[in-house]
């Protein structure tokens, strides 16, 4: 009876279903803490549609390229095209978003953007491992001095650089940075001081080998489920995204 008990039981609980394990830094409200922010949500769905479990990490995002190329964990969020290059990555570039490289300086400063030569004379802060889009990557590799912050919170400690004067710009992305300026309460010490206007598309990379290249086409296969349904909609709704 005792048996009979416990293969039953075993009957109505399935084995758990297959994970993947994807990681990035905090990006809100791109990725944000607890499972949240809206290209979380999207790869979490997406793969919920094809059955399978997506476990996130917060990685430092320099760490989390590596670790993905290196096929320690599976997938990698919010990268560029150059990332899946430079990382030889793998994934069918289906985009879940796009950025701009907006810059913000103290509040009491009056710089402007206008265009690359502006920022000569500016000591600027930006994130280790970020791709700011061809033009101003190559006008970074050549600048010195700059500040490169890195870990789970770059954002928060270059806001802390721009409030303080300790650096007289900041590089990133408007939504970014306004949401995290609130979180951190920085928002009446910075101030917007212009855009490139240059977009950006932004993809998930996956690990280039068959597990890598399997979940990547499952990936895809999620989110035309979720374009199909309208909750791919309803996500970038939620976080007031559009695009």
């Amino acid at each position: 009876m005792k048996s009979r008990l416990l293969i039953l039981l075993a009957m109505s609980f399935p084995s758990s279903a297959e994970q993947i394990v994807v990681a990035s830094d905090i990006w809100c409200p791109y990725i944000c803490t607890d499972n949240s922010g809206y290209v979380v949500e999207l790869t979490q769905q997406a793969f919920a549609s094809v059955d399978i479990e997506v476990k996130f990490e917060t990685l430092p995002f320099q760490r989390a390229l590596r670790l993905t190329s290196q096929h320690k964990i599976d997938a990698v969020l919010a990268v560029t095209a150059e990332h899946i290059a430079s990382f030889s990555l793998s994934g069918d570039l289906v985009s879940i978003g796009q950025y701009t490289n907006d810059f913000y300086t103290a509040a009491d400063s009056n710089w402007h953007f206008t265009d690359l030569a502006s920022l000569d004379d500016m000591l600027i802060a930006t994130i280790l491992g970020y791709d700011y889009g061809q033009s101003l990557n190559q006008y970074l590799e050549k600048r010195q001095p700059q500040i490169r912050t890195s870990g789970e919170t770059p954002l928060k400690s270059n806001l802390y650089l721009t409030a303080k004067h300790r650096v007289d710009l900041l590089i990133g992305n408007r939504y970014v940075i306004a949401h995290t300026a609130r979180q951190f309460g920085y928002t009446r010490d910075i101030r917007y001081a212009g855009s490139e206007n240059n977009i950006t598309p932004l993809y998930v990379g996956f690990g280039n080998n068959d597990k890598g290249r399997s979940y990547a086409a499952k990936f895809a296969q999620g989110i035309e489920n979720l374009k199909q349904s309208g909750e791919y909609q309803a996500i970038l709704d939620k976080y007031q995204i559009a695009f």
